[in-house]
């Protein structure tokens, strides 16, 4: 698939996965900065049962000016329904409707998984925003003159490849070492990752955590929070010798 088969569209949605992390936010805005560019308008969104609770992510939002909207439905069809860093039919995708459906996406295929005739699937890439960053390039698309697409595309793969540490794919070292970001907003988004309420949540899991060595199992109690705090916690339990 390349970029510009979907110009020939005049109404289009692209849609993030419920919950949507950075990665996902940062592959949305990329198209949408590529429609833009010529002259094509699109509304950017995800749904689910609820809004962005997340620090750094609500930061990232506001640091680039990403024009994401929440909603729960589309009360019509649009031409074209864009799903990037995920598929429709997945349990993380609220259901929207569309005329014709593209899907950009870097996670692995399900056997016997149907895909739209339109399609851009990379499963051995770390994020999704190195697809739409290659992508951009053989549009002729200069990411490296906007810096706030540069900063957003690093930061999406930095958290999807736990802090850069998974990088394997060629792609993924060549985003990382050619953009040219903003040092000063990654720092910030990198110390933003918990609020004071969430830390603190987590520190009473911690605190209240149940062991048993015989059987090799945990349970920490957390209180109602962001999903993704649950990670954080299940994350740190897991790492326990």
């Amino acid at each position: 698939m390349r970029l510009e088969e979907i110009l020939g569209y005049e109404d289009i949605v692209i849609q993030c996965h419920d919950n949507p992390d950075a990665d996902a936010i940062a592959s949305g805005f990329a198209l949408q900065e590529y429609l833009k560019s010529k002259g094509r308008s699109s509304k950017l969104v995800y749904s689910g049962p609820r809004e962005i609770t997340k620090r750094n992510l609500r930061l990232m939002v506001e640091m680039f000016e990403i024009p994401l909207e929440y909603l729960r439905g589309l009360e019509e069809a649009p031409d074209l329904l864009v799903t990037v860093d995920c598929r429709a039919g997945q349990g993380n995708v609220s259901t929207l409707p569309y005329q014709e459906l593209a899907v950009i996406d870097h996670h692995l295929l399900e056997e016997s998984e149907e895909l739209p005739r339109l399609h851009e699937i990379r499963s051995d890439h770390g994020a999704c925003a190195t697809v739409l960053w290659d992508m951009l390039r053989k549009a002729g698309f200069a990411v490296e003159q906007n810096r706030r697409l540069s900063t957003a595309l690093y930061y999406g793969l930095y958290m999807d490849t736990n802090e850069l540490k998974n990088i394997t794919h060629p792609l993924d070292k060549d985003m990382r070492d050619l953009l040219k970001t903003d040092g000063d907003a990654i720092a910030r988004l990198k110390n933003a990752n918990l609020s004071l309420n969430e830390i603190t949540i987590s520190g009473q899991a911690f605190a209240s955590l149940h062991c048993d060595q015989e059987h090799r199992f945990a349970v920490a109690q957390v209180r109602p929070c962001d999903p993704n705090i649950l990670g954080v916690v299940s994350d740190m339990v897991m790492s326990v010798d």
